[in-house]
């Protein structure tokens, strides 16, 4: 495993995830391949330019600074 993790995660709805597990498991090919080369032409046709140094993410806040967790519970 590399050093440092430079994968990105989004986040889809259920059905359209399905969808896309279905269609790529039919055509052989991974859904993060499928979807990278997707993403690389429609960003390509739009003219958007491939960037010579990635972002770093930002930094996590220390442990000692947590937020405050704030939960509801509903009874119907």
């Amino acid at each position: 495993m590399a050093k440092r993790q430079t994968r990105r995660s989004i986040s889809v709805k259920g059905i359209t995830y399905q969808r896309l597990k279905d269609y790529c498991d039919a055509s052989g090919c991974s859904v993060s391949g499928y979807l990278e080369e997707i993403i690389a032409e429609k960003l390509d046709a739009a003219g958007i330019p491939v960037p010579t140094v990635l972002k770093a993410r930002p930094e996590r806040k220390p442990e000692t600074q947590t937020e405050e967790i704030v939960s509801q519970h509903f009874t119907f």
